[in-house]
């Protein structure tokens, strides 16, 4: 099952390079339908495959992706840590392209930030920092802080990144993610992670001239 999940979505992307949409291709058309169809199997990995299969298609329209983001939502909780790692790993890639998306699985992401594995909580945070809304990005930075302790300076590299698209998104929190920054550099770390913070402040005072003077502050 698992095979013919990966060759059919196989099929359509070759369609999709022969310059056929996957609404404009009956065989796409077919076959999605059956990936769809394959979301409800009663194996975890067929699912999982179907899922991260439809989430993987080019050219997809982000309301096609609801039912393969809530089957990977219902697999962040399975007991198994090789379905939750797979799963979270999955939505935090969608999560850079269709954020909104996968943000109605926030709650269930959140609880993965204290997983016993530490992989699926750096993922975790990973995503819901790319699907946080205005107001939860106080919560995000208490959560990070507490995570950042044990992460490896490539994750921090990541969460700094990050924290610089929070910026430029959200331009009224701006004196606190700045802040966050700032308080990073006086954080152990290696000459990477530090240069990556650097590199971010003089990025935004590029991108947000109009906060130069606070950020210099820092």
């Amino acid at each position: 099952m698992v095979l013919l999940v990966r060759f059919t979505a196989k099929m359509i992307h070759d369609e999709y390079v022969d310059g056929k949409e996957i609404t404009q291709s009956h065989l796409s058309r077919t076959g999605l339908q059956y990936l769809e169809r394959s979301l409800r199997h009663k194996s975890d990995i067929v699912v999982y495959e179907a899922a991260k299969s439809i989430c993987g298609l080019p050219g997809i329209e982000p309301h096609k992706l609801n039912d393969a983001v809530t089957a990977l939502q219902i697999s962040l909780s399975s007991p198994k840590p090789a379905v939750r790692y797979a799963s979270v790993k999955t939505l935090a890639a969608v999560s850079s392209v269709y954020p909104r998306t996968v943000s109605k699985c926030n709650e269930n992401l959140e609880v993965l930030i204290t997983d016993s594995n530490r992989s699926i909580g750096t993922l975790a945070i990973t995503a819901l920092l790319r699907t946080t809304n205005e107001n939860s990005i106080g919560r995000r930075l208490i959560q990070i802080s507490s995570f950042l302790t044990e992460a490896t300076d490539d994750f921090k590299i990541v969460v700094v990144q990050s924290l610089e698209r929070l910026c430029l998104t959200f331009t009224s929190k701006y004196g606190l993610l700045i802040g966050f920054l700032s308080n990073l550099l006086r954080d152990d770390g290696g000459f990477d992670f530090k240069k990556s913070i650097v590199n971010t402040i003089i990025s935004l005072m590029h991108n947000v001239p109009e906060r130069l003077e606070s950020s210099l502050l820092h």
